[in-house]
């Protein structure tokens, strides 16, 4: 009877060592659109992705007037702090254009629908400022509030 229970034991052991199922890879795929954009930020240079690092420390400019927060800082309120409205981040791209030596930088979410969208900036190194580029998403990416007040304002004329 004891061999007959060992070799049970043993048979059972056996049995629980042998080989098993490595882990379930995730099968869903990934949004096509994601990917895409993905395979965008890939192509960015060095030098671009330093680019990007530069902006996101400076403040954006809409008609003359400097944002009171840093890009960065703006973005990522948008993220975190804004509940059911956060964005999601899906990277950023930047390009040197041709024509006049200035950057086009771009940052691209899906926002809280989950649509994609981007946002585009012009960075000018010479005078190291930053422009919304184009006028829907990137002026959402300033604000007057909650941050450095000490950055003058324009007056308003009479």
């Amino acid at each position: 009877m004891l061999k007959t229970l060992s070799c049970l034991v043993a048979l059972l052991l056996l049995t629980a060592c042998g080989q098993k199922p490595g882990p379930v890879k995730a099968t869903a795929n990934k949004d096509p659109k994601i990917a895409a954009v993905e395979e965008k930020i890939q192509k960015t240079t060095p030098e671009g992705k330093e680019i990007i690092e530069k902006i996101k420390a400076l403040k954006p400019e809409v008609n003359g007037v400097v944002a009171s927060k840093t890009l960065n800082e703006i973005v990522d309120d948008y993220a975190k702090n804004k509940g059911d409205y956060n964005i999601n981040v899906i990277g950023w791209e930047s390009s040197k254009k041709a024509s006049n030596g200035r950057w086009k930088v771009m940052l691209h979410y899906q926002d809280y629908q989950k649509a994609m969208s981007v946002a585009e900036w012009e960075y000018d190194p010479q005078n190291n400022k930053i422009y919304p580029f184009e006028m829907v998403n990137a002026k959402t990416f300033w604000t007057g509030v909650g941050g450095d007040t000490t950055t003058p304002t324009p007056k308003a004329k009479k």
